[in-house]
């Protein structure tokens, strides 16, 4: 190394430097650094820098460093080849190959909609008859169900709705209980305050969650036992959007937030079949019904939302605490995501690429969503109607076979076939 200092900001020094080197190194590709001879000396002025160069006949991986802090900088050329090197990372996907012998059964969260319950039904052949697990479904709740994920009693919930559940979804993956393993339905909306067109064709005034606080629309959905105060159908007891609706430790509500404790009464319908019943009743005979719903589903492409179903307005995701609807605004488009409880990523982990390949957009929803409805009533039990909805689905539709490696595709048809 050759270094050569030279203090003062107006000092002019000539300098000359020959250099003679013999440096020997012993590495694995056999070759030295040879002696370099300065060819050309060149003097300018230049700012106060350092300057590093890294000099390597041919690949040898041997530096040379040269430091200057001076107002003068000498360059040399030298008869040596300059080589950067730039570095990659690559990521690489490594399949988990799916092993032989007997496999543990996989349960399913049985949510009790339909949109969940298409989802299973698919997902559930495809892991029984492509990767060889029985499988099983625990029907219920929301709220009871997300505990028995997070406990270890169900492996895999097809919909996890946020922001619906975002705080008990927050403490279970920082618990390490559960993971994200893929999202499922697309094109999705939900919201709380939903009427007839016709209704407010009616009264064109009527357009937002304010106007329920009037008597005279709130008076349009009364009923005789609601006091005077407007029926809001809304989330089943056990749904975590009900907690959205009437408020939870995480905020107060919508309901409360928007001022209408005192002129809205949340009904609880029950079972979504029955919020379906109603909502189809009351646009049958023309009649007013203030309603929660969601999609993509049937019975709102058969009400051509938002065509014949009017929103009411509400304030803005934004104007929420981290777009949290409990705050008191609309739902913001929700991300649904398909998640597994942390011991399945141990004991089957191949079903993790299967899951993040899971592809279930609102075509897909909507025409297995018909073929059901037009075809439960010939079963014994909607599980069976829902296993049937699959083998129509997956035998009349191949987007599904990219989900899944050629070897599960081929067992997944040939059970098709039988």
């Amino acid at each position: 190394m050759l270094g050569s200092l030279i203090r003062g900001r107006t000092l002019t020094v000539s300098v000359v430097l020959l250099v003679a080197a013999f440096v020997m190194f012993s590495i694995a590709c056999g070759e030295t650094v040879r002696e370099v001879e300065v060819i050309k000396v060149v003097e300018k002025e230049v700012p106060v820098e350092v300057v590093k160069e890294v000099v390597v006949d041919k690949i040898v991986p041997v530096e040379v460093i040269k430091e200057v802090a001076i107002d003068k900088i000498v360059e040399v050329e030298v008869p040596v080849e300059v080589v950067k090197i730039k570095k990659e990372i690559m990521k690489v996907e490594v399949e988990v190959p799916v092993p032989e012998g007997p496999k543990r059964e996989i349960v399913f969260g049985g949510l009790n909609w339909d949109s969940a319950l298409v989802q299973n039904g698919i997902a559930r052949y495809i892991v029984e008859h492509g990767y060889g697990h029985e499988t099983s479904q625990i029907e219920g709740a929301t709220v009871p169900l997300f505990q028995g994920l997070r406990k270890g009693d169900i492996d895999i919930t097809m919909e996890i709705w946020l922001p619906n559940q975002n705080v008990v979804w927050n403490e279970a993956v920082k618990a390490g209980e559960v993971i994200p393993v893929g999202k499922s339905l697309e094109d999705n909306w939900q919201s709380t305050f939903l009427i007839p067109a016709y209704v407010q064709e009616a009264n064109p005034d009527l357009d937002s969650v304010e106007d329920l606080k009037e008597e005279k629309y709130k008076a349009l959905f009364a009923e005789p036992d609601s006091s005077g105060k407007a029926v809001l159908w809304g989330c089943i007891a056990g749904w975590a959007c009900r907690g959205v609706q009437e408020g939870t430790d995480a905020g107060p509500g919508q309901i409360s937030a928007y001022g209408l404790t005192d002129h809205v009464e949340l009904r609880d319908p029950g079972t979504s079949g029955a919020l379906g019943a109603a909502i189809e009743g009351a646009f049958k005979k023309e009649e007013a019904i203030l309603f929660y719903y969601w999609g993509p589903t049937k019975l709102m492409l058969d009400l051509e939302y938002p065509v014949k179903v009017v929103d009411l307005e509400q304030p803005d995701p934004s104007t929420c605490a981290g777009n949290d609807p409990v705050h008191g605004c609309a739902f913001p488009p929700a991300e649904i995501m398909i998640a597994m409880n942390t011991d399945l990523v141990h004991e089957a982990p191949y079903l993790i690429k299967f899951f993040n390949n899971w592809d279930w957009s609102a075509g897909n929803q909507l025409v297995a969503d018909a073929w059901y409805g037009d075809n439960n009533g010939d079963y014994g039990s909607s599980e069976e109607a829902f296993e049937a909805t699959a083998v129509w689905f997956l035998s009349n539709n191949d987007s599904w076979q990219s989900w899944v490696p050629e070897d599960v595709r081929d067992s997944v048809l040939a059970a098709l076939a039988k």
